[in-house]
């Protein structure tokens, strides 16, 4: 006979990982507003004082405050993709019928389902997670036409 007790313990802590993972995707979601938040107060803040004071060698800086603004989203923007991964991965595991069915039988999850879910991708892996994270559209389409606008004020 299988030992219930730790099957129920790790049912409770993949329900608690589920919830986990959903919870630092919403704090990520929020993290990336203030970010575009940030970035569109501190390029307002900058062309107005290049304008108010008549210096408008100072909205070449704009492009400066965007390309610093994107990076730091797109590192942040990777982050949370490599969340949404494992929620992919936890979702796939329950809803493939026959897997979940061995788990109940078993009374045993497979590997990396159960909380805490750890990320242990190699430096190229979290590197192309950067690369997604600068790129995806939600990014990368504000900031193109932040720098658009800028380079429109010159």
């Amino acid at each position: 006979m299988k030992n219930t007790s730790r099957f129920e313990f790790q049912k409770t802590m993949l329900e608690k990982g589920a919830d986990e993972l959903q919870r630092h995707i919403s704090r990520l979601d929020e993290i990336l507003s203030k970010i575009k938040t940030g970035c569109i107060t501190v390029w307002v803040a900058l062309i107005g004082w290049a304008f108010s004071s008549n210096n408008t060698e100072m909205v070449s800086l704009g492009a400066i405050v965007i390309i610093g603004f994107w990076l730091l989203e797109g590192f942040f923007r990777g982050l949370q993709a490599r969340y949404l991964a494992a929620s992919a991965k936890l979702t796939e595991f329950l809803n493939d019928k026959t897997a979940l069915d061995n788990s109940f039988e078993s009374l045993e999850f497979p590997d990396a389902v159960v909380y805490p879910m750890t990320f242990s991708e190699s430096e190229w892996t979290k590197f192309r997670m950067y690369w997604r994270g600068l790129s995806a559209l939600s990014t990368s389409v504000f900031y193109l036409f932040l720098v658009f606008v800028n380079s429109c004020l010159l």
